[in-house]
């Protein structure tokens, strides 16, 4: 038991960035969440609230083989959001797909909620 304490010890020492991006305490709802998105979905997001946008990290996720973002609407809180993102225990999930020169809303569904 002493070994694997030594060894797990040795293996968090040599590798440091890895524990510690695994303790990562940074903004829940940093403004990047939003900013680094690309400008048609950013355009999106304003035109469904009503005052400034903060999302949480899983609020836009990016799937590089569907070369699609989806926005988990759940994430997301700003001022005049309306309350129809959740249906029945499901949450609004809004997905924009690569056309080439950007990207187009490509659908809204309801799914189970993250949280």
């Amino acid at each position: 038991m002493r070994k694997q304490a030594v060894l797990l010890a040795s293996v968090l020492l040599a590798c440091p960035s890895a524990h510690a991006r695994s303790i990562n305490k940074g903004d829940p709802w940093d403004p990047s969440h939003i900013n680094n998105l690309p400008m048609i979905v950013r355009d999106y997001v304003t035109t469904i609230c009503k005052g400034p946008p903060r999302a949480q990290r899983d609020f836009a996720t990016y799937n590089p083989q569907e070369r699609r973002w989806r926005l988990n609407i759940e994430y997301l809180r700003c001022a005049g959001l309306a309350p129809n993102f959740r249906q029945r225990g499901n949450c609004l999930n809004v997905d924009f797909v690569d056309v080439g020169s950007g990207y187009r809303l490509a659908r809204k569904q309801y799914a189970e909620c993250g949280y």
